[in-house]
């Protein structure tokens, strides 16, 4: 019953008490103070039952009429005399009662969690307290107990009194006319009243008790003046739940259930406020979308939803919301459980979901577009699972889809090179199978791949790409050999140093790699291995790498390359191109080969020359490398310097995201993705060729 009606019940019930107390005035008035008891008694009843605690009684309420109680006796105790050990047994029972309810109120902690000591207490003692402290049976028993020591039972004040009370307790005058305004004939579809609005797009209704069972996402239509204007709105049953005995609904709208209003047939004649169950002529794709509708906390960055628990939804799906006739689109990157106390709804649990805005997908850029503000509460949160699919331009290469979707996510394979690309990962999340797809992809007529690899893996996984290594057999260990005679002679004093000899290996590794490098440039070969010779000197392996990388900038710099991008794919980059405090035994020649790369990292792009760079950790790697790279795409990680440079790149939803990302899924984001946000995306299964 709404609060209107329950008022003028409530002034109808105390005008039928004021006619009894003219009828009876005369023996109340013998009676004194017990008289006042008595009115008293009767009047909060009234209160209590058609206003204070009209759906349930809360803590506060049993608070207020045991004070009221205790208030009401104390003063008085020896006109009551008469009540003996009951008058004390009601006061005890009173004040027990304002004790337990205190102390629920003083030890409920909302910050802190449900199953903390003092919340679970006060979860105890607030249960306690509303069984036994209903309003209505506190008043109704002082009533009784000041009826049946002080009023004579044969007389007709006896009589009144007690059929007063039986008006409220037995036939519960809102009840009643509830029943008289059923007896009107209604709609067989007619199922429920409208008694609130929630927000726009939800309302609530108190299900008739002789309705037939009403679930949830059945759909149902009522009249509504929202907007300033009569119209008919077809909705969906968000939430059935009982409270109390009745049997309550949530009914979510929108302007975008079009189909709800296309299968559905508007009953004949309906009234404004009564609810109609509605059959569906088939079955309905918005159910089969709806992921839930918008909640308090949504932010421009975020939305916020509460879980409809009707299709299930998983990490880096998409889904949208409507506003102002845009489709705005999200990507789950979390969810967490709540619960809320039974006095609000009947169910406990709930889920809330967290996803960052994408934007609005603009197909002409081929990215999305921000948009500028947050959904209304309440609006319907959907699956986007099939939408415009942008086509693959001839520069580009699909690497995944957004999960659960048709949605691709496309890389710009020269931008990936020339403005260098780092995929990161830890071991087994599918970053290398990953990686060497992409080098598939990337190696063409245009852009040769030398594969720096000290692993040996890619010489077997890559054999159908990969012709002969970069430096072969004897030329390799000739090159060594020179390595080894300019690292005796540096070793020496420097007055004692052979400079021309110095000079002329020197020259030998510059020609030797040079030569070795336009020679794959102007082969058919689109990628190539760059192998270490099989020894064991630590020292000259790194001055070995160093001379490849300063032959490899010269030419580039010398615009000697024929034209050609070359991409330089660093495989366990921790290996070659480590960060400072993890240099080897050697630190002067690791840290000359870092630089060497560093320079080719920092300046390579003006000349064609571009990285990709595979790493398991970004604490291991170099990061005057890594800053370079413009775009990334992270697999799994768990390491917090990890997510610290990773936090330079996306925000800290998707960062949070890293640990959780299952085999197969990583997020990309920069300047090689026309997208322009971060994406959680999942990789195909890629079966490689075998060796």
């Amino acid at each position: 019953m709404p609060k209107g009606q329950r008022i003028i019940v409530f002034l109808a019930v105390l005008a039928l008490l004021l006619v009894g107390y003219f009828v009876f005035k005369t023996p109340v008035d013998a009676l004194s103070n017990k008289g006042i008891v008595i009115m008293s008694s009767l009047i909060m009843l009234s209160f209590t039952t058609l206003l204070a605690e009209h759906f349930f009684t809360r803590p506060t309420d049993v608070v207020a009429s045991a004070v009221s109680i205790l208030l009401l006796l104390s003063p008085i105790q020896s006109e009551l005399k008469d009540m003996g050990l009951w008058y004390w047994v009601f006061w005890g029972y009173s004040a027990t009662l304002l004790i337990l309810s205190l102390l629920a109120l003083l030890l409920l902690s909302p910050e802190k969690s449900p199953v903390d000591p003092m919340n679970r207490a006060s979860i105890i003692l607030k249960t306690l307290a509303i069984r036994f402290g209903n309003g209505r049976f506190l008043w109704f028993t002082l009533f009784v107990l000041c009826v049946l020591f002080y009023v004579d039972s044969q007389s007709p004040l006896f009589i009144a009194l007690f059929a007063y009370a039986s008006v409220l307790l037995i036939i519960d005058p809102k009840k009643a006319i509830y029943s008289f305004r059923f007896l009107a004939p209604k709609p067989e579809s007619a199922v429920a009243e409208l008694f609130g609005i929630q927000s726009s797009s939800a309302y609530l209704a108190k299900v008739y008790p002789d309705s037939p069972p009403v679930k949830r996402f059945d759909v149902t239509g009522f009249i509504s003046n929202a907007g300033g204007r009569e119209r008919w709105i077809a909705g969906l049953v968000l939430e059935a739940y009982e409270l109390n005995e009745q049997r309550w609904l949530k009914i979510l709208t929108d302007d975008s259930f079009g189909e709800l209003l296309e299968k559905t047939t508007m009953p004949e004649s309906p009234k404004k406020g009564v609810v109609h169950l509605l059959e569906a002529d088939s079955d309905l794709d918005l159910v089969g979308h709806l992921v839930g509708t918008v909640c308090e906390g949504a932010t421009i960055e975020k939305l916020k939803f509460e879980y409809a628990f009707n299709i299930s939804i998983q990490e880096g799906e998409l889904l949208q919301v409507s506003c102002d006739e845009h489709n705005i689109l999200y990507q789950v990157v979390e969810g967490t459980t709540g619960s809320e106390t039974l006095e609000s709804r009947n169910e406990a649990g709930f889920i809330i979901g967290e996803a960052v805005q994408l934007g609005i997908w603009n197909a002409e850029t081929r990215s999305f577009d921000r948009y500028g503000w947050v959904p209304s509460m309440n609006s319907p949160v959907s699956k986007a699972e099939t939408i415009e699919v942008p086509e693959c331009l001839p520069n580009e290469y699909q690497i995944g889809n957004i999960p659960g979707t048709n949605f691709p996510v496309f890389i710009d394979r020269e931008t990936a090179v020339t403005h260098h690309l780092a995929i990161l990962g830890v071991t087994g999340s599918g970053k290398s199978v990953f990686a060497r797809n992409l080098i598939r992809q990337i190696a063409d007529d245009d852009t040769k791949v030398v594969c720096v690899d000290f692993t040996n893996e890619y010489g077997v996984k890559l054999a159908d790409l990969i012709g002969d290594s970069l430096v072969q057999g004897a030329q390799a260990d000739t090159m060594f050999t020179a390595i080894d005679i300019i690292s005796d002679e540096m070793d020496k004093f420097p007055n004692q140093r052979n400079k021309p000899l110095i000079a002329a290996k020197e020259k030998e590794l510059r020609d030797g790699f040079k030569a070795a490098l336009q020679g794959f440039v102007a082969s058919d070969n689109k990628a190539v291995l760059f192998e270490l010779p099989d020894v064991a000197n630590s020292a000259g392996i790194l001055e070995y790498t160093k001379w490849f990388f300063k032959a490899l900038f010269e030419l580039a710099k010398a615009r000697e390359l024929d034209g050609k991008r070359v991409c330089i794919v660093l495989e366990e980059a921790h290996t070659i191109v480590p960060e400072w405090n993890f240099l080897g035994v050697d630190d002067k020649r690791s840290s000359a080969v870092v630089n060497s790369i560093a320079q080719i990292a920092l300046q390579g792009r003006k000349y064609g020359v571009g990285f990709i760079v595979i790493a398991q950790r970004t604490a291991n790697v170099s990061k005057t490398v890594l800053t370079q790279c413009n775009s990334v795409i992270a697999f799994q990680q768990f390491d917090r310097t990890s997510a610290e440079f990773l936090g330079n790149y996306m925000s800290s939803d998707y960062v949070a995201s890293l640990t959780r990302l299952r085999p197969r899924h990583a997020i990309a984001v920069g300047k090689a993705f026309s997208s322009g946000t971060p994406m959680i995306f999942g990789v195909p299964e890629i079966n490689e060729p075998e060796a």
